[in-house]
């Protein structure tokens, strides 16, 4: 079978499974396979395929028929021009957690600091710790989730981007890790992509989502700010530096609510707009 025959079956397949966006998932897949670049198909639809690739071609498109995610197939999710490692262990990242990642470089620029120390809060595949450790070369990161498994996947990632000496992954429910070891004043941002996603909207959720990424890291409770309740309720405060602030990505219509939970506890709060014009980075300082 030539490529473009392939391709063409392949897309079809995953128009009648309801996949978004079948013909470039189709390309991605086929790519992947090959060892090529999507742009390299298009130079050569008219070369044949070996029985060994068009079964692996099969094979994979037919999962991704299930609704598998793309990114868990592919083994790789791309953040923030880093290639991470992402299987169902973990949450596949976002591109607004890359708008986040920006928003909170752009703030620690302009603190002025040359040996920064950030923290990241249910870290998943480590995406946000390891985009700001290669965006600043004296950073040190530390990097925390409850799941086990997602620790694992985040050493791995910073393994695979030589980034250990600089990230450290603690297991531990929120902010506890580091209360227990670390000094008052010792981080210049604190920064959570926390679970917020409400019961009421979790059945509306695709499939790739509602049926394959951990919902330990995606459901927050009947309004969807159980866990940001209670890490607003953590003495994240001590942990700050002078000048310090936390970074919260946050839900669609989420934001007022968030507001209140910091300001009652003290906070100064601005909210920022994603590229959708939806109010989702809350960032707080004392």
């Amino acid at each position: 079978m030539k490529l473009g025959e392939a391709l063409a079956w392949a897309v079809q397949k995953l128009r009648d499974a309801k996949v978004p966006e079948p013909q470039t998932d189709a390309e991605w897949l086929l790519s992947h396979v090959l060892g090529t670049s999507r742009t390299n198909l298009k130079l050569n639809w008219d070369e044949e395929l070996s029985e060994g690739q068009w079964r692996d071609y099969e094979q994979l498109v037919l999962k991704r028929a299930k609704r598998v995610p793309l990114a868990y197939i592919l083994g790789e999710q791309p953040f923030c021009g880093l290639a991470l490692k992402v299987d169902e262990r973990v949450m596949i990242p976002r591109p607004e957690t890359e708008q986040l990642v920006e928003l909170v470089a752009k703030r620690l620029k302009g603190l002025g600091r040359e040996n920064i120390m950030l923290a990241d809060v249910g870290t998943g595949s480590g995406a946000i710790a390891l985009a700001l450790a290669s965006k600043f070369e004296r950073a040190t990161v530390i990097g925390v989730d409850i799941s086990a498994e997602a620790i694992e996947v985040a050493e791995e990632n910073a393994k695979r981007l030589g980034l250990t000496k600089r990230c450290v992954f603690l297991r531990g429910d929120l902010t506890e890790p580091l209360e227990a070891i670390f000094p008052p004043a010792t981080f210049d941002a604190i920064v959570a992509n926390l679970p917020y996603v409400a019961d009421k909207d979790w059945e509306q959720l695709e499939p790739e989502v509602r049926c394959y990424e951990p919902e330990i890291a995606l459901r927050g409770g009947p309004d969807g700010l159980d866990v940001i309740r209670r890490f607003a309720q953590r003495p994240i405060h001590r942990l700050l530096s002078f000048g310090g602030f936390v970074a919260l990505e946050i839900g669609a219509e989420q934001a007022s609510a968030v507001q209140n939970l910091l300001r009652q506890r003290g906070w100064r709060v601005s909210v920022e707009k994603d590229f959708a014009g939806i109010e989702r980075f809350v960032f707080a300082q004392r």
